[in-house]
């Protein structure tokens, strides 16, 4: 098995810590089980591929690869469902939601009413009137003589508070509530994306990247053609393919028959998956 055969394993991010797996699986990857369980716990929590280790997975034959994809497929599924695996992720899943939580609060509902609106408008304005009313006696002709108009206007929007069809009071209650409800919008969104990206039960988590599996594998084109690139760097010599994401690649290193058992263990197990017991 090569090494982008661990990518793509750790692509899968199916089993999120080994702890016991057979020494000579390890040995054949070059590969201890703590590096092992570091590269896929890595892998899972960042989104990004992490096989650091693996000096000896180039060497694995062709032939070999079904097999050592099966051996770690299979392992898998037995460790996702023990109590240390479901520890495990529990113990992640609530550092992250803790996390969330710091940068995330639920807004408070909005307490402001009419009234309050009112009662502080007519503070606002009281006070703007006894501005005013020092003014008359203002040694600055100019102020002075502006004084009675501010007075007077200051008035009517005072009296006009009364009115319960009051722009003013509308419009600042306007204000209040939709800022209110886009907070509480942003919040919502925000809490959906994260329980998509760590949901609280981990056999949903497994079931999204066993369907990830089969999305990014469902077009490999095997016969690519490649070309020699920078510093022999291979590239493929369609350009479509060369965009295609670092796991299409991956797979398509991996070849097919080792891609296909992962893919007949991903279809297998996802069907296992939905036709369990919905949890309480």
């Amino acid at each position: 098995m090569c090494l982008s055969i661990i990518g793509v394993i750790c692509f899968f991010t199916i089993a999120m810590k080994a702890t016991k797996i057979a020494d000579d699986l390890w040995k054949q990857l070059g590969l201890t089980s703590t590096d092992a369980n570091i590269n896929i716990n890595v892998s899972v929590g960042s989104g990004v591929l992490q096989y650091a280790g693996a000096k000896y997975a180039k060497n694995i034959a062709i032939g070999d690869r079904v097999a050592v994809v099966s051996q770690l497929v299979a392992y898998a599924k037995i460790y996702t469902a023990t109590a240390e695996f479901k520890n495990d992720y529990k113990r992640r899943w609530e550092a992250y939601k803790n996390e969330w939580m710091k940068r995330n609060s639920q807004p408070e509902q909005v307490t402001i009413t009419a009234a309050s609106i009112k009662a502080e408008e007519k503070q606002r304005l009281e006070q703007q009137l006894k501005t005013a009313e020092q003014n008359l006696n203002s040694t600055n002709p100019k102020i002075k003589n502006g004084a009675p108009y501010a007075i007077d206007n200051i008035k009517k929007q005072i009296a006009a508070l009364e009115d319960p069809n009051n722009p003013v009071i509308k419009r600042k209650l306007d204000e209040a509530n939709r800022m209110y409800n886009d907070m509480q919008k942003y919040y919502s969104e925000s809490k959906q994306k994260f329980e998509a990206e760590h949901p609280e039960d981990p056999q949903v988590l497994i079931k999204k990247r066993l369907q990830q599996i089969l999305d990014i594998t469902s077009d490999v084109d095997y016969a690519a053609e490649l070309k020699e690139g920078y510093k022999g760097k291979k590239l493929f010599v369609n350009p479509v393919y060369e965009k295609k994401p670092a796991d299409w690649k991956l797979a398509f290193r991996a070849g097919k028959a080792a891609t296909e058992a992962v893919r007949t263990a991903a279809q297998q197990w996802l069907k296992q998956l939905n036709n369990a017991p919905k949890r309480s």
